[in-house]
């Protein structure tokens, strides 16, 4: 697209596209939970709803299509993808795998400089959180760990991981109420980081994985208790 927008981000000016706009924008209602698993997401409602034309929404609907959050019958209206713990384990599988090659990889780069800026990372997640951003928040704690395993300086990696990342965002979401506050979560980060920074593959890869899979675990906790106080359970 050749029109844009301009929006402030921390004090950061961002150019963006209408399509990541409305990709932004529609990807917001799935994780809160405006647009709930099985609900239609209409094209027309969306543009009205955003004040642009339809094309720059199709382009939206396909990237979250790839992502996993939205589902499209060709020449049907397109909806959001129910949620799979089939899905969920396969998805934190693969992460589980190539991130913590990442992080291995990462940690024979590490420098002191690293740690101050993802820790400043960390610091911004934080404060967004605490302010009510939640959506900066995600887009910070996605920031931390794209920014930590691109110093693994694998092109293959920094192609494969991101959208895995994006694909599970629905299920961390989910989890967030079972992980405490954002200052208790930036410490499971700051471990991985303290890890990092001692030259310690073994440990950064085990607080990986087992950050990864805390993850899984309280999503399954979160979608029983859900089931057992849903109608009819």
């Amino acid at each position: 697209m050749g029109i844009s927008v301009r929006e402030r981000h921390h004090g950061r000016d961002l150019v963006r596209s209408l399509a990541d706009v409305a990709w932004l924008e529609i990807r917001e209602q799935i994780l809160t939970g405006q647009l709930a698993p099985g609900a239609t997401v209409g094209l027309k409602e969306q543009a009205d709803r955003l004040g642009i034309s339809i094309m720059p929404i199709r382009d939206a609907v396909k990237r979250l299509q790839h992502e996993g959050l939205i589902d499209q019958v060709p020449q049907r209206e397109a909806f959001v993808s129910a949620l799979s713990l089939q899905s969920m384990d396969d998805i934190y599988r693969t992460r589980a795998a190539l991130e913590s090659l990442a992080i291995g990889l990462a940690c024979a780069h590490f420098t002191d400089e690293h740690h101050d800026a993802l820790s400043h990372i960390l610091d911004q997640f934080v404060a967004a959180y605490e302010s009510g951003d939640t959506r900066a928040g995600r887009e910070l704690h996605r920031r931390f760990h794209l920014d930590l395993y691109a110093l693994a300086g694998s092109p293959t990696l920094d192609r494969l991981i991101p959208p895995l990342i994006d694909a599970t965002e629905r299920y961390r979401v989910l989890s967030q109420a079972l992980r405490g506050s954002a200052r208790q979560r930036r410490e499971e980060h700051q471990e991985m980081l303290q890890a990092c920074l001692a030259r310690d593959t073994a440990n950064a890869r085990t607080l990986l994985t087992e950050h990864l899979n805390r993850t899984v675990q309280d999503v399954r906790t979160a979608l029983a208790a859900f089931a057992e106080t849903s109608p009819g359970s």
